[in-house]
């Protein structure tokens, strides 16, 4: 089995204390090391896309000089859970947000998630992020948002299961229309829910409508 490597990058916080051992625990994980900032130039020397970074850029004034590594998918493992924090991370670079409050089962799938070119936000961060784009899209809609936005974390087969839940399909039934399994479906519906931070189907067809993926006269 191919392991993941990841590389700590230490902020010195509690939480991150233990973060080797549950790397070192996780089978498809494999810890690189522990690195003191995302600029060490061991880090930065790995091939492109190798490799994935955990750490808290935050500690290092992001704002003001992103310092994450263009070679590396980033994981940022955050105490803020700032829209705006989230939002500097993305467009600094990175590729996944998680608290630091996360579990080990969320931070191994962003992990994963990010490795393999996808966005990842954690579950309690999609809601917030979603609703801070609204109010921005309000007070003034020629308003740039920095980074990502919602719906640009989304890939194009969360989309298209997006739409197919906003029109009624049933999971298998979304299977059957694009060929996937129904647990494969079941996954893309778990990664759009955490990205957008909605729990149920009113809220995912709410939100296909918001983005015009389906016409206004869908019932929920």
């Amino acid at each position: 089995m191919m392991h993941l490597k990841v590389a700590i990058i230490d902020d010195q916080s509690v939480a991150f204390r233990g973060l080797a051992e549950v790397l070192r625990q996780a089978a498809s994980l494999e810890l690189a090391g522990v690195f003191p900032a995302f600029e060490d130039p061991r880090l930065r020397a790995y091939p492109q896309d190798t490799i994935v970074a955990v750490g808290d850029p935050f500690t290092q004034a992001v704002r003001q000089s992103p310092l994450l590594p263009g070679n590396v998918p980033v994981v940022v493992m955050s105490a803020s859970t700032d829209p705006a924090d989230v939002r500097a991370a993305f467009q600094a670079g990175a590729r996944g947000y998680l608290s630091k409050g996360t579990s080990v089962n969320s931070l191994v799938r962003a992990i994963s998630a990010v490795a393999a070119g996808d966005f990842y936000l954690g579950s309690n961060l999609g809601a917030a992020l979603a609703a801070a784009e609204r109010a921005v899209s309000a007070a003034d809609d020629t308003d740039p948002v920095a980074g990502p936005t919602v719906p640009q974390l989304l890939t194009p087969r969360e989309r298209d299961v997006l739409v197919l839940i906003a029109e009624g399909l049933t999971h298998k039934q979304i299977g059957q229309r694009l060929g996937l399994s129904k647990a494969t479906v079941d996954t893309y519906v778990h990664r759009v829910r955490q990205k957008v931070g909605s729990p149920n189907k009113a809220g995912l067809t709410r939100l296909a409508m918001e983005l015009q993926l389906v016409s206004a006269d869908v019932t929920f």
